[in-house]
């Protein structure tokens, strides 16, 4: 192989690398961004049952106090409205967390991927850069007993 030809192949692999390396990155910042966000909602779906606790505990108190038939069966419809409206923002933040990790999972598939990849290109830039320098010592003349 003719140095040209070893600087050509170095260039299109170093340009090959630098681009698997590059999206190595943009996909561990996507990742990372997956993650907060998913740590974001779990906080909130904590923080969802524990204001849901707080209410509803608040209004069983408040039935046990009630003093007329009326006020139970309002305070009862008001207990099944909250836990409706409770379950519905709750299953709304577990499909965002569903979506989040499948997406996690797709883009932890391609950073293998480019893993292997990368380690694959840097295998092959190596082994051209050693059949380089092989040719290199190869063309040099060497020189015995001067002096």
């Amino acid at each position: 192989m003719g140095y040209a030809l070893f600087a050509s192949r170095k260039l299109v692999l170093d340009g090959q690398l630098n681009n698997a390396q590059l999206q190595q990155t943009q996909r561990s910042i996507e990742q990372y961004n997956l993650a907060t966000r998913n740590t974001g909602l779990q906080q909130q779906l904590t923080s969802l049952n524990t204001a849901q606790s707080q209410e509803l505990a608040e209004l069983y108190g408040e039935l046990a106090e009630g003093s007329s038939e009326e006020m139970r069966n309002a305070t009862n419809a008001l207990i099944k409205q909250k836990e409706l409206e409770y379950e519905a923002e709750a299953d709304e933040i577990n499909r965002e967390i569903y979506k989040i990790s499948i997406k996690e999972n797709a883009i932890e598939m391609e950073v293998k991927r480019l893993d292997t990849q990368v380690t694959a290109l840097q295998k092959q830039l190596d082994a051209v850069e050693q059949a380089e320098s092989d040719a290199i010592d190869r063309a040099t003349p060497k020189f015995k007993g001067l002096g």
